[in-house]
């Protein structure tokens, strides 16, 4: 997902490392800063493969296995999980799309369902 900076938010797993990441990444591919989730108590960020961005730079991040969205700073630092497995039905995010003028993150599942959240930040 292209940021409002001109760089590129990247939902990846690092297999050096052996975890999943969240990376900022300029044109030629350097990469600018990461986010892997590992200060959160003792869940990881699993398979962050969506991302949405909004116009202030603020980023949404499907947490797939922990069943959770998380909003990252434009500087990906977390500022907080933003809905939770028992928001989700403890169903595993698949997608996301947010949409600025309503305030809305529409939520994809693999099961066809998609969920409209409301939120504020």
């Amino acid at each position: 997902m292209e940021s409002t900076t001109g760089t590129f938010i990247v939902g990846h797993r690092n297999t050096q490392l052996k975890q999943h990441q969240v990376s900022e990444v300029n044109t030629g591919g350097e990469v600018l800063r990461q986010f892997t989730g590992s200060h959160l108590s003792s869940l990881g960020l699993t398979q962050p493969t969506h991302v949405a961005v909004d116009s202030h730079g603020n980023i949404f991040v499907e947490d797939y296995d922990n069943r959770r969205i998380l909003l990252l700073d434009a500087h990906l630092a977390l500022r907080r999980v933003i809905i939770d497995e028992h928001q989700l039905n403890y169903k595993r995010p698949w997608c996301l799309c947010y949409r600025e003028q309503s305030g809305q993150l529409l939520v994809g599942f693999h099961e066809g369902v998609v969920s409209v959240f409301d939120v504020v930040h």
